[in-house]
């Protein structure tokens, strides 16, 4: 049977029985700190578990895209070297939000398996959670599994959580017994617990009945639910009756490229050999399908775990001798292979192809270098066959190498690496740069019941009631003048965020007394303004919150602008455009998005032309409120990490042009912007780009300004103002020419004052010493002369120039005097004594300092005399 008749069935069986099909969410968690990928598929059902969410149905079925390469479930050091472990797999899953429990969630996947699927009954074993008799009885009562087949195991086999801190709950296990053949030499001891390949876990059903804190406590879920969870690449091997996930038909097509890339056959390989196949046909998955989600390598968070992953590949890759071009290449094939299943990535298909080559490319000179210095290491310590913490973190910090591709050609060579001393140094590093712990604010104990309704689409200024006051990040009744507070009302105009845009600033009025925000942000799911009491405050009292009316417009004007830019990109350049990021604030906007080619200034003037055609025509915006469902038939757009309610979506909608989701502040028409200029785009990374844009009053300031300076060189060169660019470059040109000839000059110059230079040379010590002082020399004319004294006689020579005030030098040692001279100890005495920093190797020192002593001369004679 074929993973897509698969697909079907298992939607198919739960569809019939009532449960509502839900598409994959985006790799790319929405607003979930708690999570760097979607890792299972209840992840988008998180709210639902928590009663925080609802929606119109209470039984979903869904096969879910997840990575488990960083975070609590990490696979990544697993991938390629054993049957079953990937970075990115789909999960199978059927769910219930206080709808069925345990009897029918339990009755269900077994039909499934047996009746859908014809798996053996002789062979599946379930296990439950030490304690859960009721599951127990289900199993081995109602369905009729012996006790043989049934096994009670602990919290670290059979309780389930998604994170540190969420939904969680007992679990029970269906495992197929693949025989004793599969097994480990004890045969009496040998389970669905044990480490080898004999039972292979197939589903998993938790049954979510607690919110774990971030204390560690379970608190009790408001309704029960159902999680399940299936590898789709696991029930594959089974039914297909392969030994290895990497051999199912999901994988066909990609080991098949491998192989015609390499030349080699996969089935007549050797294991590492074939672990390197493995590696790249999972990673150039998991690395392309959070690409086409609009993830990006970076140094920190999901972006690294992302450059990690294709680094990883990277490392594989050289182990098969195979071009470099080989991980981007398999990108192709996997498009050809899910393209129809994950449109996305056949409309991000050039974009994820351009990105893994930028990565693959930039990390190969440091792939070799970093290898070479692990040669030393592993020569240095072969007696301990340890890298050290500092090792590690020497390689992790200047050749990029994760320490997960340390693990793997550690491993190779028989040596373990210091992770605790490497963990120590990152730790360090990240205290230093200024990293932030958890958030205080969010575990002060508000009530998740306490929200506040905001009213700033419709006004600018609301009074209304205290309903709680947060001082010293303790809940408190009251707060005295003076004192630094968060004041959390029922209703609010203040904007927090959505879109990219920035929160309001503003005023809060507390008895006739007006006092600045400092702050404005979420606390739960309300809104608390930061404020130094003007007066006492108390809970239950009225205060008065006002918008900066200038500032908010200025953001509404941006953001409305942002998503004409979005929609305008979209047009000309394609579906391929996707949004990465954003940022709307008052004085400018920035937008990140995909794309695998530069902007040329035409491109650049099309956009500004499409979108101020769109801001004349006035266009009326039009705003409403409607399910995911509708908006996604309106053809609105979605963003990867932002968070949608599917009963309940804003939609922002300039007609004929543009709409998106969005629960940004935006102008009532298109005129109301004005003008729309474009003042910077950049390349952030391979595939990825930003563009910087203003409106309004500050894009007609930046016109006046523009044209004045214009207007200014035009009178200065004396040439009309579209003449000034020539008028500019002709004459850095000439420019140019003169300072090539006042080189010259120079050259000539110091050629002639050779025999001049040379008669001054003077033994000092054991070598010939001189010492040259030039005004406003540069640092290639300082190494001229040296080297035409080096011609004339092998020395010791130190030339030093003025400029502005502050001294440059250049010394420079003859080979053959270096036994006599060390540079390094001169450094040191030159620093010390005359201030004058300096660095370079054992024959060259430059550097410079504040000032240059009179008497420099003879201090460095006296120096070279004391050497001996």
């Amino acid at each position: 049977m074929k993973s897509l008749e698969i697909r079907k069935k298992f939607f198919d069986f739960f569809i019939k029985r009532g449960h509502q099909k839900v598409a994959s969410s985006s790799l790319i968690p929405a607003q979930d700190p708690t999570l760097l990928f979607a890792n299972a598929g209840m992840n988008q059902f998180k709210d639902l578990f928590l009663g925080k969410e609802k929606r119109s149905y209470t039984t979903a079925v869904t096969i879910q895209k997840c990575v488990r390469a960083g975070g609590k479930h990490n696979d990544l050091d697993n991938v390629g070297f054993t049957k079953r472990h990937l970075t990115f797999f789909e999960m199978m899953g059927n769910f219930s939000f206080g709808d069925y429990f345990k009897n029918e969630a339990i009755t269900y996947a077994w039909d499934f398996l047996t009746k859908e699927m014809a798996l053996p009954i002789e062979k599946l074993h379930a296990t439950v959670y030490k304690t859960d008799d009721e599951a127990y009885d289900i199993w081995h009562k109602k369905i009729g599994i012996p006790a043989e087949r049934m096994h009670r195991l602990g919290e670290q086999d059979n309780f389930w959580q998604m994170g540190d801190t969420g939904p969680c709950g007992p679990c029970t296990e269906i495992h197929m017994d693949r025989g004793a053949e599969f097994g480990c030499k004890d045969i009496k001891e040998c389970g669905p617990a044990c480490d080898c390949d004999r039972f292979l876990e197939i589903w998993n059903l938790v049954f979510m009945q607690y919110d774990r804190q971030p204390d560690g406590t379970d608190k009790p879920l408001k309704q029960t639910g159902v999680d399940t969870g299936m590898g789709l690449e696991r029930l594959c091997s089974v039914v297909q009756d392969k030994d290895s996930v990497f051999e199912i038909d999901v994988f066909a097509g990609i080991m098949k490229k491998i192989e015609e890339i390499t030349g080699l056959e996969y089935y007549k390989q050797d294991a590492n050999t074939r672990a390197a196949f493995n590696v790249l046909a999972d990673h150039v998955r998991s690395s392309s399908l959070i690409i086409a989600d609009g993830g990006a390598p970076s140094n920190e968070g999901r972006g690294y775990v992302l450059r990690k992953i294709i680094r990883r590949a990277a490392l594989f890759a050289q182990k098969l001798n195979a071009p470099q071009t080989i991980f981007p290449d398999l990108s192709r094939q996997l498009v050809r292979d899910m393209g129809d299943i994950y449109p996305e990535l056949k409309a991000n298909e050039e974009t994820i192809y351009t990105i893994l080559s930028s990565e693959i490319n930039k990390f190969a000179t440091n792939l070799v270098r970093g290898q070479n210095i692990l040669s030393r290491y592993f020569e240095e310590n072969k007696a301990t066959k340890v890298i050290t913490g500092d090792q590690a973190f020497k390689l992790y910090d200047t050749f990029g190498f994760p320490l997960e591709l340390l693990h793997v050609i550690a491993r190779e060579h028989s040596f373990t690496v210091d992770t605790l001393g490497f963990d120590a140094l990152m730790l360090k590093q990240q205290e230093q740069s200024g990293k932030k712990t958890a958030d205080e604010l969010d575990h002060v104990g508000l009530d998740d019941a306490t929200e506040t309704e905001f009213t700033g689409y419709k006004e600018l200024e609301t009074s209304s009631e205290v309903v709680a006051l947060i001082a010293d990040n303790k809940l408190v009744d009251s707060v005295a003048a003076g004192q630094k507070c968060w004041v959390v009302t029922k209703k609010s105009p203040f904007f927090i965020v959505g879109g990219g845009q920035v929160p309001d600033s503003g005023w809060l009025t507390v008895g006739g007394i007006k006092t600045p925000l400092l702050s404005v942000r979420y606390i739960n799911n309300a809104i608390g303004a930061l404020v130094d009491a003007p007066s006492a405050i108390k809970v239950g009292d009225t205060v008065t919150e006002q918008v900066n009316k200038d500032l908010r417009v200025k953001a509404m004007k941006n953001h409305t602008a942002t998503h004409m830019l979005q929609s305008a990109l979209i047009q000309l350049f394609g579906k391929q455009i996707k949004q990465s990021g954003s940022l709307v604030a008052p004085d400018y906007l920035r937008f990140d998005f995909t794309y695998h080619e530069n902007l040329s200034p035409e491109d650049i003037a099309r956009v500004e032309d499409l979108v101020n055609e769109k801001i004349r025509e006035n266009i009326l915006l039009n705003i409403q409120y409607m399910d995911l469902k509708q908006a996604h038939e309106h053809g609105a757009l979605a963003f990867f990490g932002d968070k949608y309610n599917p009963e309940k979506v804003r939609m922002v909608e300039i007609p004929d042009f543009s709409v998106e989701l969005c629960g940004g502040t935006h102008v009532r028409a298109t005129g109301d912007i004005g003008t729309f200029k474009i003042t910077e785009v950049t390349a952030l990374s391979a595939g990825h780009r930003r563009i910087v844009a203003v409106t309004g009053e500050a894009a007609i300031h930046l016109f006046q300004e523009t044209f004045n300076t214009a207007k200014a060189l035009s009178t200065e060169f004396k040439v009309k103002r579209e003449e000034v660019v020539d008028a500019v470059l002709k004459q850095k040109e000439q420019l140019k020419n003169l300072n090539t000839q006042i080189a010259q000059l120079k050259k000539q110059l110091m050629l002639s004052e050779s025999a001049d230079l040379q008669n001054r040379i003077a033994k000092v010590g054991s070598a010939p010493f001189l010492f040259v002082k030039r005004d406003n020399a540069t640092h290639d004319e300082l190494k001229e002369i040296v080297n035409i004294l080096q011609s004339k006689q092998p020395g010791f020579y130190f030339v030093v120039s003025v400029n502005d005030g502050r001294a440059s030098f250049l010394a420079h040692l003859s080979a053959e005097f270096a036994n006599a001279i060390d540079l390094k100890k001169f450094a040191t005495w030159l620093n010390e004594k005359h201030g004058m920093r300096g660095g370079g190797s054992k024959n060259q020192l430059q550097g410079g300092g504040a000032k240059l002593d009179a008497d420099l001369e003879a201090s460095i004679k006296e120096w070279i005399i004391a050497q001996g």
